[in-house]
């Protein structure tokens, strides 16, 4: 079959990010993912037996600057399958990365499949996830697999730290007080995953800052006693 196109809207946060990190200038043109459907999505043989005949499933990816797809982090399902076959495509795929001032540059972006026995649609969330993703789908129940800080069973706990290191040379850049806010995941084995920049005073900062983090370990985020990824934000301050 030939390849298909599927413009790709991307989180504001993944190209603030992105604008930040690389400190180009404030005016901003933005070149959508661009994501290249080489197979079609299957709906699952497994639930035929179940007479299911329609569900969704939510992935969150991170596509760096070279079009590969370097991480992924399932959001949601009606049922697992229909995760699995997700992932099964999203690997399978191919991507032109998105640009920023003609710039080649990572996004993070929830994509969501949408399974139906006679026909498939496949779709972006261009927003907040929590906004759009209702908890109800077609009197399906959507299985959540990454939740609010609030909703755990104990606050996010660090098990481990690493300082962000500056590797330049003379006094340290952004001055005194310069800050870097990182919003990211912790997965359910408390490894964090797909940090982004929301905000930085200063571009090498930040990239000390996203090094330091995804050297971190937290315990196990739980929720009802069962393990869960999470949303969470992280500042660093950094002084002279």
């Amino acid at each position: 079959m030939n390849a298909r196109r599927l413009s790709q809207s991307f989180f504001a946060l993944a190209a603030l990010a992105a604008a930040v990190a690389s400190g180009w200038a404030e005016t901003r043109t933005i070149v959508p993912l661009q994501i290249i459907q080489t197979t079609e999505p299957q709906f699952p043989v497994s639930l035929d037996t179940l007479t299911v005949s329609n569900g969704e499933a939510c992935v969150l990816i991170n596509v760096d600057a070279d079009g590969k797809l370097a991480d992924w982090l399932v959001l949601s399902y009606t049922f697992k399958a229909f995760a699995d076959e997700s992932v099964r495509m999203l690997r399978e795929w191919r991507y032109e990365p998105a640009r920023l001032n003609g710039e080649r540059i990572g996004v993070r972006v929830p994509v969501t499949f949408t399974f139906e026995t006679k026909g498939k649609v496949i779709s972006a969330i261009p927003t907040d996830y929590y906004e759009f993703f209702v908890r109800s789908w077609r009197g399906q129940y959507v299985i959540f697999q990454v939740c609010r800080p609030q909703e755990l069973d104990q606050p996010l706990q660090v098990l481990n730290t690493v300082r962000p290191r500056y590797a330049g040379a003379g006094k340290q850049p952004g001055g005194a007080n310069s800050r870097v806010l990182l919003d990211f995941y912790v997965d359910e084995t408390g490894r964090p995953r797909m940090p982004v920049v929301m905000n930085a005073t200063d571009n090498l900062l930040a990239a000390a800052a996203v090094s330091a983090l995804e050297q971190w370990r937290f315990a196990v985020p739980t929720r009802g006693s069962t393990p869960v990824a999470v949303h969470a934000q992280q500042e660093f301050v950094f002084s002279d």
